[in-house]
């Protein structure tokens, strides 16, 4: 009997898969079977065989339209009598959940990186009309170049109503509820599964009972970072971000939060902690858990001296004992300084700032004869009594702000004016007024130390997310007795060059470059980190936006790279970058 053009084809595709030598199965079950495959010595390949009732192929057919580079590479399709098999490139690497399982939850800027590059992926799906439905751990993959989202086998296009033959579409706890026969997928199904997924990394978690302990725990995940994982994982669909992007734009300005979460807690004094110094000495009060986490890292002998203010009899004790020893005590604090160099599309020179500040791309630090001498105590014929801190010498040099999905979105640069005495913790609060004037916002900031002539630039978020503030202040807080001493040694110095801006797979403005430990002291204590700011100013020179990132540096001489998290930013003219140790 002749063969029929079908027949032709089954049988053409069943030596294709014949062809195929496995080489590892990496998953198998109802949904299907993925593999490791070579052929003729070409590979390795992903081999997805997904049984035919479950497969959708005008997914596929958009997959091979799609050029993001965090999606599967489509290499072949096929059928036989009873599986549909997509053939694309391998990329080597490590699931989430492998990484998660094998070192417990991921640092702050880690988590949000990965969530951003899944965010990416999901959006190019998007773009065409697919929601990919399975969202997890086990479907993102960790390569040299970042986060890949693998295994489009339930994707659907929006719209798609849950089959009867898929009663089990999706991982449980990162599966939206509309996936269970409650409404069609669309945008905001992918939206919980990655909101879940960022919990995930926060916590170390899958979601549950100890889950939802561990989000709500602001020593786990960031306050502001909660609230976004809490939208984007709401059980009605209009209550979360209405797309992906609304949610990447959301994560990042959240993360830039992360910093201010972490920063406050540092000044607060405990009574259960002063008792002994020896008490508040552990890594793990580390708000974010990590040394690369988005808070800022409070080093062991900084954390004695901040919790001496407690308001109890201990701790009256040992503020008394601090005073009478202090010069014994102040040569054991970590030293929090500012380097500053020029930016790669604009190098002035900001008027506000500090020269001693100041260090040129390719340049030499410049003298700071008005600063202290090369010992780092002050200059001579300053005697103890001579040196006394004036609230005014802290002073806010300049500000910016704007509104960022609800959030104030600001960069301020706070001063040192003092000629000799260093401030631990200075802080400064953003409060946000009506028309009328009424504070509708009040929230406290606290930056690493300042030594005298010292300016720190720094970009964080603040505000309710609810209102919007007509106006808003900086106010430099007056810091108490405890916090202000004779400077011991010069800050940290740190060259960063080679800074470009480019724009990320959704739109947003990225900083890249190197930044370099040139001289200066850091702390023993400190992780090695330095934090990078880039301010950006108009045409006129004025601040008006800004964004950080972190970079681990640990040793003298030797450049590390640092990139910012794609965001929306104004348009500018020019910018500048700086760096401190962190």
């Amino acid at each position: 009997m002749a063969m029929g053009p079908r027949e032709g084809r089954v049988l053409h595709a069943m030596s294709i898969d014949d062809a195929y030598e496995v080489q590892r199965v990496l998953s198998s079950g109802s949904g299907g079977r993925t593999e490791v495959v070579t052929i003729d010595g070409f590979g390795p390949y992903l081999r997805k065989k997904i049984p035919s009732p479950l497969v959708d192929r005008r997914v596929w057919a958009a997959l091979s339209e799609c050029v993001g580079l965090r999606l599967p590479h489509v290499v072949a399709t096929y059928e036989t009598p009873d599986e549909f098999v997509v053939v694309c490139d391998f990329v080597p690497g490590d699931t989430l959940y492998e990484v998660v399982s094998a070192q417990g939850r991921l640092p702050v800027s880690e988590a949000v990186r990965i969530a951003l590059e899944v965010c990416e992926a999901v959006e190019e799906l998007h773009r065409r009309g697919i929601a990919h439905c399975d969202i997890s751990p086990r479907n993102v993959l960790l390569a040299a170049d970042g986060a890949h989202l693998i295994d489009l086998g339930i994707a659907r296009p929006f719209g798609a109503e849950p089959s009867s033959e898929t009663p089990n579409l999706g991982t449980h706890g990162f599966a939206a509820p509309e996936q269970y026969g409650f409404a069609p997928v669309d945008e905001r199904t992918d939206v919980y599964a990655a909101a879940r997924l960022l919990g995930f990394m926060l916590t170390g978690l899958e979601p549950g009972d100890a889950y939802r302990v561990a989000l709500v725990d602001e020593s786990v995940v960031p306050t502001p970072l909660r609230a976004v994982i809490e939208r984007g994982s709401a059980f009605e669909p209009s209550a979360r971000f209405q797309t992906i992007r609304d949610f990447a734009c959301a994560v990042r300005e959240s993360a830039k939060g992360a910093f201010s979460h972490g920063a406050s807690q540092a000044r607060e004094p405990s009574c259960e902690a002063a008792d002994t110094f020896g008490a508040v000495g552990d890594e793990g009060d580390n708000c974010c858990g990590s040394a690369a986490s988005s808070g800022i890292r409070v080093p062991a002998k900084k954390r004695r001296t901040a919790f001496v203010a407690a308001s109890c009899i201990a701790a009256i004790l040992i503020v008394l004992a601090v005073a009478i020893g202090y010069a014994a005590l102040s040569d054991v604090l970590a030293e929090v300084g500012a380097g500053r160099d020029g930016g790669s599309v604009h190098q002035a020179r900001d008027d506000h700032a500090s020269s001693s500040d100041a260090l040129p791309v390719d340049g030499e630090a410049p003298e700071a004869a008005d600063r202290s001498s090369s010992d780092g105590l002050p200059p001579a014929g300053f005697s103890e009594e001579e040196m006394v801190f004036s609230k005014e010498d802290l002073v806010v040099a300049e500000s910016s702000w704007r509104m960022s999905n609800g959030c104030i979105s600001y960069v301020v640069a706070l001063r040192n004016e003092s000629k000799d005495m260093a401030v631990d913790y200075p802080a400064f609060n953003i409060v946000g007024r009506d028309s009328e004037g009424k504070i509708v916002s009040s929230e406290e900031q606290v930056l690493p130390r300042l030594n005298p002539g010292e300016t720190m630039y720094f970009a964080s978020i603040a505000g309710t997310g609810t209102v919007t503030p007509h106006s808003v202040d900086f106010l430099p807080i007056a810091p108490d007795d405890y916090q202000v001493h004779r400077a011991q040694s010069e800050s940290a110095v740190f060259r960063v060059a080679d800074v470009s801006a480019t724009t990320d797979a959704l739109g947003g403005t990225v900083f890249v470059g190197e930044v370099t430990w040139e001289g200066g002291e850091r702390d023993e204590d400190a992780a090695g980190d330095a934090l990078v700011m880039v301010a950006l100013r108009d045409g006129a020179g004025k601040l008006i936006g800004g964004t950080m990132a972190l970079a681990s540096c640990p040793e003298r001489g030797v450049p590390a790279g640092f990139q910012t998290l794609g965001e929306e930013m104004p348009d500018y003219a020019s910018f500048e970058a700086y760096a401190y140790a962190w």
